[in-house]
């Protein structure tokens, strides 16, 4: 067990080891939870949102609809993708994700 010091506007530096460990770099984000006494720190992913979109927007770009599809008007098309997201996250929830 590492112990660290709070230091001036309460700050702690992880320990080298449990830094390589999980792989905690500088700038990384860290969601911090009241465990019992303690906090847990538990890394996180902080997706850009613009980025994301720009790199769906280009894969749809390469994607060739199907013979089905291209009788199928882009509303519909766009109805039925925003129907299975809804039902995916719906599944997604009762399950407790």
């Amino acid at each position: 067990m590492a112990l660290v010091t709070v230091k001036p506007k309460f700050q702690v530096t992880i320990p080298a080891k449990l830094r390589k460990d999980i792989d905690i770099r500088e700038g990384d984000i860290m969601e911090a939870t009241l465990i019992g006494d303690g906090i847990l720190f538990k890394p996180k992913e902080v997706v850009d949102r613009v980025a994301a979109a720009d790199r769906i927007a280009a894969k749809f770009a390469e994607t060739q609809p199907s013979p089905a599809d291209r009788r199928r008007s882009e509303d519909e098309i766009m109805r039925d993708a925003i129907d299975d997201i809804a039902r995916s996250r719906r599944e997604r929830r009762s399950r407790g994700a």
